[in-house]
């Protein structure tokens, strides 16, 4: 059930047709929002917003308005719950409660025409990733959406980029490098954060 609260949560925040903002409830800015590139590929950095609990989880946008793309990236901890879980089966598990929270929101009538094209896995180093991509119908305009998700040291990520269907959309490669370069910023930040963290406590000791 942990995993499907998490995921819900996501979920509510990628349906939301406004753009990411500061959130009201939480103030502190993550520090990987400072240190994200304006422009990644075709995408345009639009904003920020924290989860609407008390996770620390927050998500960020890119978009690119002239095509009608979306790329929301979600950003929170593993449950603790969850925390004993080996990298693969946090990442299979939180795909898993994703697909299951799709299937809620379509039988909600948040989408229709909802199709599962595919969904794997694959490994990169000692990173697994997971992709499904996916057609629906939203507000009578047809769409296509990529959801990735991967997880680093205690951290679940997940982009889903959205955008409308057609066959240039669905043979474009720049989702997998898109994907590939926001898990290496997030990770890099998740790295900086550890570290300063371990020298925290090794400077308090002495």
């Amino acid at each position: 059930m942990a995993w499907l609260k998490v995921m819900a949560i996501a979920l509510a925040s990628a349906l939301a047709t406004a753009c990411a903002a500061t959130g009201e409830r939480q103030t502190v800015v993550p520090s990987l929002i400072g240190t994200l590139p304006e422009t990644i590929a075709s995408f345009q950095f639009d904003g920020y917003k924290h989860f609407d609990d008390e996770s620390g989880g927050f998500s960020f946008r890119y978009r690119n308005a002239s095509k009608k793309r979306l790329a929301d990236v979600y950003v929170y901890p593993v449950a603790e719950e969850n925390a004993e879980l080996a990298h693969e089966a946090l990442v299979l598990g939180s795909t898993r409660a994703t697909i299951q929270a799709i299937t809620e929101a379509v039988s909600q009538g948040h989408y229709s025409n909802f199709d599962l094209l595919g969904a794997a896995t694959r490994a990169q180093g000692a990173r697994t990733t997971a992709r499904v991509h996916a057609t629906y119908l939203r507000e009578n305009l047809a769409s296509f959406t990529m959801l990735y998700q991967s997880e680093h040291k205690g951290t679940l990520m997940k982009i889903r980029v959205s955008m409308p269907d057609n066959n240039s959309n669905r043979l474009n490669s720049e989702w997998d490098a898109f994907a590939e370069r926001v898990f290496d910023l997030v990770i890099e930040d998740i790295e900086t954060e550890l570290e300063s963290a371990e020298a925290s406590k090794v400077s308090a000791s002495l």
